[in-house]
């Protein structure tokens, strides 16, 4: 009899743990629906829409290659000045998506990214490759924002494409 309680009393001890853990998570899809946002980023970008701060969560820290640590309203601003730019013309091309880990409601993604930026003609004057990692979250909504966006240059300081 006492082991029957005590098996029991495991068992309502286990379910009980699971209980708060919300609903099973399917991991495919939230690499799906990650990575359907990264690569509708791009497209945002270059048809100079703001949409790309959608992207990212209100406390977002970003940093990439020549520029400071920066908040979503920086980066906003940042992207409303490119985008306004009448001398030069920046793009993205889409991701190249290295790989994506979802942890409950953490995932982190390693990416490139390639800027364009010609002059107002059409010229191509750089590009820029930029090896990334993204540490998105899940939103109360079940959506995907980025809360660390860091970018590393793929140049070395030579300014030749890094091994």
């Amino acid at each position: 009899m006492l082991r029957l309680i005590t098996c029991s009393l495991v068992a309502i001890v286990v379910a009980g743990c699971g209980h708060g853990a919300g609903p099973p998570r399917d991991a495919a899809a939230d690499r799906s629906a990650i990575e359907a946002a990264l690569q509708q980023w791009p497209r945002d970008f270059n048809a100079k829409d703001l949409a790309v701060c959608a992207l990212f969560e209100d406390d977002v820290v970003v940093a990439y290659p020549g520029g400071p640590d920066n908040g979503r309203p920086a980066f906003c601003r940042k992207m409303q000045r490119l985008f306004s730019d009448p001398e030069k013309r920046y793009s993205y091309a889409e991701p190249e998506i290295r790989e994506v880990l979802v942890d409950g409601d953490l995932a982190t993604v390693r990416l490139i990214w390639t800027l364009s930026i010609k002059d107002a003609l059409g010229k191509l004057l750089e590009e820029f490759p930029e090896d990334g990692v993204d540490v998105f979250r899940r939103q109360p909504d079940g959506s995907w924002k980025i809360h660390i966006s860091h970018a590393f240059s793929v140049r070395d300081p030579a300014g030749t494409a890094a091994p």
